[in-house]
């Protein structure tokens, strides 16, 4: 079941956030839907079409930078009402742009999410939710966790239900002053969205984004409980916004992606799964997508803005369908918005070259975004402009490694680096025209802490920079586990490292902060502990970690995750002049669990590498031109899955030597654990290449406990 849909470009306003357009209930089926949109710039805008041309019907004047627009009114009466976000306010308008409200939240921090049902206002800042009734205090829930999203749902009674995206991988329910409800996830949800049917909101039903891509169905059932249905469970990149429309032959799914990709799913039933009927490449991430009528009477289409605030629709409306008589009209309007263009491109030059001071600072509006690829513990880093971008440059003062992006035609360069100085890597990214989007792909080494350093310029303004930091964590390849899988994730024997001081729950958190990737904004305490579980994301050992004040146990089957720990905890109570009492007991069985671990993909790494080595020993002997009456079936089959050998190879070109390289440090920490001699990486992997190579972990095992083992 295709779907054919035509792009029609309608305007274009400064940087938007997400959510931040919206299009208002139809009032008459004769006519297109208005729809509201806001920018960074402060600006509100909305917009009609008349006579086949879009008209800005309302503008407002500019402001702070306006983060969320949802649409509001009475319970039983159309949502046409504005109601935008910025910084710790909120404000109201009519769809004719008169200001009705004006209220403070009296919220720390800016308003990250915002939703409003009747008479009810819910507003999220960081990990704090807070809950208006008729602009006074109704309830509030601190999460301790950052909040992506929030939705109300009504309830029976004059409460409401309020259905909370948290960043821990975990969806929380909150009816009044209750204890939440907390559905856990396999990942993180970043965007909800109330599902609806030609124009009425579902009272139970919430549609779900996450992180990696997956699109699932939130039931709200009695009592709180909450029920998912996965409608998209493949991998993709991160859901950005989310709707449900009637565009031809039934419901809808509408999907914005943070690469830019525009999906259109079909709503599956119990007789049919999900399926693809439409997909488009922006080019850029998407802001919003919304369902609609906005170009042409009887044409419904998807609305789409982009972060660096381009409006277009994707429209059922055939492409070059024109009204008779009106072709003429068109073209010379087309013909006097190039002029138009044109004369502001020429001013905008000139204003350029006569600059009043040349090195005064212009403002870039950057945006990034690091995400960690669990199936080969790898980062995924994009950087977005709202202009096209000229280079990028990447300085790392820790050792990371680049990877090769299919989708990236970006020209790279590498510089000489003189690690001495504390320089790891130094290359630039030359973007090819009218990128305002790259990604790239880079892994960390287990250990090394540091900061990456990127620069990027514009094409437009060459000499604008600038400057984002990202942080490269010790042990940036583990992944935060839910604690209430603890008793799944037992493993062991567990290696364990005890440390006593005169410091406090805060400040052990935020020395784990500088350890760990994902730690929550407040710690959760139980019993006045903290707990927190990880797990490697490339070899699946666990960590657990439990501090309370004075004291601090953490457990791991790795003993290098415990000696980074070790070492990097105690450099920072140094810093502070906090003595430590520190004390490490080893498991000589963790070694044994870990080479267990290491041992499948050890196998894998060697198999797939003897296969490579087969395709081009066959490849070079010319004896693939006709297999059937050369070779043996065995070799028949690797030429039939060639294509899938190399392109897994691809992935991950270096696997087998970072498995050894997991097993080097393992043992270089295992000697450093136990007090003896500190043995260098290289002298290790001397010791322990012929076990390597041959694959023989008896021999490894005595190698590392120094016993002869019979096998």
């Amino acid at each position: 079941m295709t779907l054919t849909l035509s792009r029609v470009d309608y305007i274009s306003v400064g940087v938007t956030s997400r959510g931040t357009t919206r299009i208002f209930p139809p009032t008459d089926p004769k006519q297109t839907q208005k729809f509201a949109v806001a920018d960074h710039d402060g600006i509100l805008q909305v917009f009609g079409t008349k006579k086949g041309e879009l008209q800005a019907l309302f503008k407002s004047l500019p402001g702070p930078k306006i983060n969320k627009m949802i649409l509001g009114g009475s319970f039983g009466t159309p949502k046409d009402k504005i109601f935008v976000a910025y910084e710790n306010s909120v404000k109201g308008f009519t769809k004719k742009g008169k200001l009705f409200l004006e209220f403070d939240t009296s919220l720390l921090d800016p308003i990250s999410a915002l939703y409003v049902l009747g008479p009810d206002l819910a507003a999220c800042a960081r990990d704090l939710y807070h809950r208006y009734h008729d602009c006074k205090d109704a309830d509030s829930y601190l999460a301790g966790e950052i909040l992506n999203d929030v939705v109300l749902l009504p309830s029976d009674n004059s409460m409401v239900y309020a259905i909370l995206a948290c960043s821990d991988c975990a969806i929380r329910v909150l009816h009044g002053t209750m204890r939440p409800t907390v559905l856990r996830l396999p990942s993180i949800p970043t965007v909800l969205a109330v599902y609806r049917e030609k124009e009425i909101e579902s009272s139970e039903r919430v549609l779900l984004g996450t992180i990696d891509g997956k699109v699932g169905l939130l039931t709200l059932q009695g009592n709180k409980t909450l029920r998912i249905t996965w409608l998209i469970n493949s991998m993709g990149s991160e859901i950005t916004s989310l709707d449900t429309f009637e565009l031809q032959d039934g419901l809808d799914i509408l999907i914005g992606r943070q690469d830019g990709i525009i999906e259109v799913y079909t709503f599956p039933d119990e007789d049919m799964s999900p399926c693809l009927r439409y997909r488009y490449n922006a080019g850029e991430s998407i802001s919003t997508v919304v369902g609609g009528i906005i170009g042409a009477v009887g044409y419904p289409e998807v609305l789409v803005t982009t972060y660096s605030g381009r409006i277009f629709g994707l429209t059922t409306k055939p492409p070059g369908l024109l009204e008779a008589g009106q072709s003429d009209t068109v073209i010379a309007k087309l013909k006097l918005e190039i002029h138009q263009l044109e004369e502001k491109l020429a001013e905008e030059r000139e204003t350029n070259n006569f600059m009043a001071d040349p090195l005064a600072p212009l403002i870039l509006a950057v945006k990034h975004r690091m995400v960690l690829h669990e199936e080969d513990a790898s980062y995924s880093l994009s950087v977005e402009l709202d202009t096209s971008i000229d280079n990028i440059l990447i300085q790392s003062d820790t050792p990371i490694v680049l990877l090769d992006v299919e989708n990236n035609s970006a020209v790279v360069s590498l510089s000489m680096c003189n690690p001495k100085e504390g320089n790891f890597i130094l290359a630039t990214y030359r973007c090819q025209i009218n990128t305002n989007r790259l990604e790239m792909r880079l892994r960390t080494i287990e250990g090394q802490p540091g900061t990456l350093q990127i620069y990027v310029t514009s094409q437009v303004q060459p000499k604008c920079c600038r400057r984002i930091l990202v942080p490269i964590y010790a042990l940036s390849s583990h992944k935060r586990q839910h604690i209430e899988d603890a008793e799944t994730l037992a493993g062991g024997p567990f290696n364990e490292l005890r440390l006593s001081g005169n410091f406090t729950v805060n400040e052990m958190h935020a020395w784990l902060s500088l350890v760990l990737p994902d730690i929550p904004e407040r710690p959760h305490l139980y019993d006045n502990e903290a707990i927190l579980i990880y797990k490697s994301s490339f070899i699946g050992t666990i960590l657990k970690c439990k501090y309370k004040k004075g004291s601090a146990v953490f457990l791991g089957e790795n003993i290098s995750t415990i000696i980074i720990l070790r070492d990097i905890l105690t450099r920072e109570a140094t810093k502070r002049k906090i003595k430590l009492e520190v004390f490490c007991d080893v498991a000589v069985g963790s070694i044994s669990r870990v080479l267990e671990l290491v041992k499948p993909q050890l196998d894998g790494a060697h198999e797939l590498i003897e296969k490579i080595k087969i395709l081009d020993a066959l490849e070079e002997f010319e004896l693939k031109t006709n297999p059937k009456d050369n070779l043996c079936t065995k070799y028949q089959d690797l030429i039939t899955n060639e294509q899938n050998i190399r392109t897994q190879m691809a992935k991950d070109t270096e696997v087998l030597n970072r498995l050894h390289g997991v097993i080097t440090d393992l043992y270089v920490d295992w000697e450093r654990a136990k007090g003896a001699r500190r043995i260098s990486s290289k002298s290790a992997a001397e010791k322990l290449n012929d076990s390597l190579e041959s694959k023989d972990f008896v021999k490894l095992l005595q190698i590392f406990t120094g016993k002869v083992i019979s096998s």
